[in-house]
C-alpha cells in the first residue's frame, strides 16, 4: 500500500521544466552508472529517458535530486532530461562506478594466475584488484616495456593542469585520438602542450607518477611518429636504452584504481587537480578504445575502459571492467615472441579473475 501511494504521488507531481533542472551527475561525456544528482524546483518530478527507458526522479523539499536508477542501458546513450536536450554518456551497470576498497592479496588465486602464465610463450605480468577488496598478482613488480600504456598518465598530467570543461577544449581532440586508436602524435601534442617539449612533458609525467607513489613508471621523450626521423639509410640514430619507457603491472593497476577513486570524488588524483568530472570523462573516452587489447576477450558482455600498448614484441593492457557487483582493475603486460599466446593468457586470466575476484 505504501508503495502504491508513493507511486501515485510521484505520478501526480508536476513535471520539472527543462530550464529549471541542473544535473551535476551525469554530465555530458561521462561514464554513467545510474546515479542522478542535481537540482530542480521543489516538489517537481524530473523525467529522464534513454533508449526506450524512462525514469521519474522526484526533487526533495530543498530541490535536490539524488537517486540511483536501475536498469541502465550499457554503451553509448543519449540521455534526455526533462524532455529537452540530448546528453551523450556511456552507460555501465548500476552503481558500478565506485572506488575500490582496501585490498589484500589472494594467494590461492594468484597461484592460479601463475599456472595460467605457463600458457604464454612471452614473459607475462599481471595485477588485478576487485570490488571485493582482493588482489591477484603474478610477476607484478617486474619492469616491462610500457609502450602506449604510458599515454594514460600523460592524459592525467594534462587533466591535472587543465581548468574548466575538458570536452571541446584544446586537449580534448588529442585525448580522443589517444584513447580511440592510441595516436602517437596526439600523445606528443599533450606532452608539448603541458611543458613545451616532449622531453620536458615526459619529465613532468614521471614526477607526477612519483608523487602518486608509482616508483617504477618512467619515460624519456615522446613517441615515434611516422618513420621517427634519423638516417635515411639505416633509420636509427643513437637509440635510447631499452628502459626508455617502462612500468610495472602493479604501478598501472594502482593508477587505474586511482582513476576510479577520482571518478567518485576521492583519492590522490583529486589532490593533484583531476576532478570527478574529468576522471569520468577520461573513463568515457577509454570505453571507446577500438583495439580489443588483452582483457575484453575475457570480460564477456561487461563494459571495459582500457588503454593498450603494443610493439613488435610487446602487448599490454590496463583495464577497468564494470560489472554488476562493482569494478575490477586488471593490468596485463607481456614481452617476447608474439605468437598469440599472450592473447590466450590475457583472456583466460581475465575470465578467471572476473569469476573469482
Amino acid at each position: 500500500m505504501h508503495l502504491l501511494l508513493a507511486l501515485a504521488a510521484l505520478l501526480s507531481a508536476p513535471a520539472a521544466p527543462a530550464g529549471r533542472v541542473q544535473l551535476d551527475q551525469p554530465r555530458a561525456h561521462e561514464v554513467w552508472d545510474g546515479r542522478v544528482a542535481g537540482t530542480a524546483p521543489p516538489g517537481t518530478v524530473v523525467r529522464l529517458a534513454a533508449l526506450g527507458h524512462v525514469w521519474l526522479v522526484p526533487a526533495g523539499t530543498a530541490g535536490r535530486l539524488d537517486a540511483v536508477l536501475g536498469n541502465i542501458p550499457t554503451g553509448d546513450v543519449a540521455l534526455t532530461v526533462a524532455g529537452s536536450g540530448s546528453t551523450p554518456v556511456y552507460g555501465v551497470p548500476s552503481a558500478s562506478l565506485r572506488p575500490l576498497p582496501t585490498a589484500a592479496v589472494d594467494a590461492s588465486l594468484s597461484g592460479q594466475v601463475a599456472s595460467l602464465a605457463k600458457l604464454a610463450t612471452p614473459h607475462v605480468s599481471l595485477y588485478a584488484r576487485s570490488w571485493q577488496g582482493r588482489i591477484a598478482a603474478y610477476n607484478a613488480g617486474a619492469e616491462f616495456e610500457a609502450a602506449s600504456t604510458l599515454k594514460l598518465p600523460i592524459m592525467l598530467l594534462s587533466l591535472s593542469h587543465h581548468t574548466g570543461e575538458a570536452a571541446g577544449s584544446d586537449i580534448w581532440d588529442a585525448m580522443e585520438r589517444i584513447t580511440r586508436y592510441s595516436d602517437n602524435a596526439a600523445a606528443n601534442e599533450l606532452l608539448e602542450h603541458e611543458a613545451g617539449s616532449d622531453e620536458a612533458g615526459a619529465a613532468e609525467m614521471v614526477e607526477l607518477m612519483q608523487q602518486l607513489g608509482l616508483r617504477h613508471t618512467y619515460m624519456a621523450g615522446g613517441y615515434v611518429v611516422d618513420s621517427g626521423g634519423g638516417s635515411d639509410v639505416f633509420g636509427v640514430v643513437d637509440p635510447p636504452p631499452a628502459a626508455y619507457k617502462h612500468t610495472t603491472a602493479a604501478d598501472m593497476g594502482r593508477l587505474a584504481g586511482m582513476v576510479l577513486a577520482a571518478a567518485s570524488g576521492s583519492g590522490p588524483l583529486i589532490r593533484h587537480g583531476v576532478d570527478r568530472h574529468e576522471a569520468r570523462e577520461l573513463l568515457y573516452l577509454m570505453l571507446h578504445a577500438e583495439d580489443p587489447g588483452l582483457v575484453p576477450a575475457g570480460a564477456g558482455e561487461r563494459p571495459v575502459a582500457h588503454k593498450i600498448g603494443w610493439l613488435d614484441d610487446t602487448d599490454n593492457d590496463v583495464a577497468i571492467v564494470f560489472g554488476h557487483r562493482g569494478p575490477t582493475v586488471i593490468a596485463v603486460y607481456t614481452n617476447g615472441l608474439e605468437d598469440g599466446t599472450a592473447q590466450v593468457f590475457g583472456a583466460a586470466a581475465s575470465r578467471l579473475l572476473l569469476a573469482r575476484l
